[in-house]
């Protein structure tokens, strides 16, 4: 066994043979490559993401591929190449400064002097954190505007309900009431919010989900607003918002 290490290490630099040489201890501990069944691969994987984070887990599995193919055992390699290609790595960290925050926050007096379907569109985005796509595919029977309240259709088809406050409720009375609400294309809403805000509709998107985590709002609650699958996509904003909560103390705390 010792010596299929060896030659899986072979030709590496000696700081990556101390990154691989664990990797494969660690699932020689599970079974040796003679007895070992595709399944195991997958059984290793299982109780390293308890360990590590999802792309070096994705690094390792490729890291193993190595060692299976070196050991004659292709089924072993093409399951573990095959599981690392399944593992999404974590979405990038969304780009939310103070300035689109102080945007989100000053909307009403930003939109003043907008048209009328330009200023619900855009308020409508803030105040949901709705996609583009789905805002444009918006009818008249999806929106409750007494309720306050607008059914979505999201991604793979899913439903969800967003909740807006009565000025976007006010804004949508001003619309014609036939078909859609917005008819016009995402590429419409796009520039208008690039005109008028200076900057695009999922960073208003993001915007919204740091507002509303900053504001004590539940993650869980927020998941369901913004149409994830996983939770984990929507926690990347609590950092964002525990950030910002802090610079406010610290700006009032200063003022003492």
């Amino acid at each position: 066994m010792d010596e299929v290490i060896e030659a899986a290490l072979a030709g590496l630099s000696p700081s990556s043979k101390r990154k691989y040489r664990p990797v494969f201890n660690s699932f020689l501990k599970i079974t040796s490559l003679e007895a070992a069944k595709p399944i195991h691969v997958r059984i290793w994987a299982s109780k390293r993401e308890e360990k590590v984070s999802r792309r070096t887990l994705k690094q390792q599995l490729y890291m193993l591929s190595r060692l299976f193919k070196v050991a004659g055992r292709e089924d072993l390699s093409k399951e573990a190449c095959a599981l690392a290609k399944e593992i999404r790595a974590p979405p990038p960290l969304p780009k939310v400064n103070e300035d689109l925050l102080r945007t989100h926050e000053e909307i009403d007096r930003i939109l003043a002097d907008a048209k009328p379907i330009r200023r619900a569109a855009i308020m409508m985005l803030a105040e949901t954190g709705m996609r583009v796509g789905e805002l444009v595919s918006l009818r008249w029977e999806d929106v409750d505007l007494n309720g306050k309240r607008a059914r979505v259709r999201g991604k793979g088809g899913k439903f969800r309900y967003v909740y807006f406050t009565e000025r976007t409720a006010e804004l949508l009375r001003e619309l014609p009431r036939d078909g859609r609400i917005f008819p016009v294309t995402d590429r419409t809403v796009r520039r208008w919010v690039s005109e008028l805000l200076k900057t695009h509709p999922h960073a208003v998107r993001h915007a919204f989900a740091v507002w509303f985590l900053s504001k004590g709002g539940n993650p869980r609650v927020l998941q369901r607003i913004l149409g994830h699958s996983s939770l984990r996509t929507t926690e990347i904003y609590l950092d964002l918002a525990q950030s910002l909560v802090e610079r406010e103390y610290r700006k009032v705390a200063g003022k003492e």
